[in-house]
């Protein structure tokens, strides 16, 4: 994805391994696949399984092509995200362009950590905690929430990464990602 010059958020949960947590166990059965990995979500309602690391692209190519043709309903901002040894805070705007079915979309922010250390491999972007919340947003109106949560991962490896999807549909609209600053 680094050839069309941007970056492609990533969330990966380690499902039946070290450091699965229990929004790991949660997302699993909400997708309910059946599938064995590797396979991937793309924009949370595309299931595509490919056993060969080199053959990603091309498979998953055609549907990047088809999502980027999709026009955002809405803005996010992480406006701040800072941590401490054992707290973090992240403050977020939401800004919708069309009024949106407040009762089918939830904003996530996930709290991932960019490497651990397994038995035989190291784990990246490890997704340690996941927060949701309902979206209860009608345009022109915007929403500016702080998010607080314990942890204890070193700092200067965490990093958020925030969505809104239609629960029902699965399907996520918009994400946006960032560093944890140390407080």
């Amino acid at each position: 994805m680094n050839a069309r010059g941007d970056s492609l958020v990533v969330i990966s949960y380690h499902v039946g391994q070290t450091y699965q947590s229990t929004a790991a166990v949660e997302r699993e059965e909400y997708y309910g696949t059946g599938l064995l990995p590797p396979y991937v979500i793309l924009d949370g309602a595309i299931i595509v399984w490919e056993a060969s690391p080199n053959a990603y692209y091309a498979r998953y190519a055609q549907a990047d092509s088809v999502a980027r043709t999709v026009q955002s309903l809405f803005n996010i901002y992480i406006l701040d995200a800072t941590a401490s040894a054992t707290t973090g805070s992240i403050e977020l705007r939401l800004v919708p362009s069309d009024t949106l079915p407040d009762d089918e979309l939830a904003v996530f922010a996930a709290i991932l950590e960019d490497t651990l250390i397994g038995a035989y491999d190291t784990f990246m972007h490890v997704c340690r905690e996941l927060y949701t919340f309902p979206w209860q947003l009608s345009y022109p109106d915007s929403l500016d929430t702080t998010i607080t949560f314990s942890h204890n991962m070193p700092v200067n490896r965490m990093k958020t990464v925030v969505f809104v999807q239609n629960i029902d549909t699965r399907e996520i609209f918009q994400t946006t990602r960032s560093y944890f600053q140390e407080e």
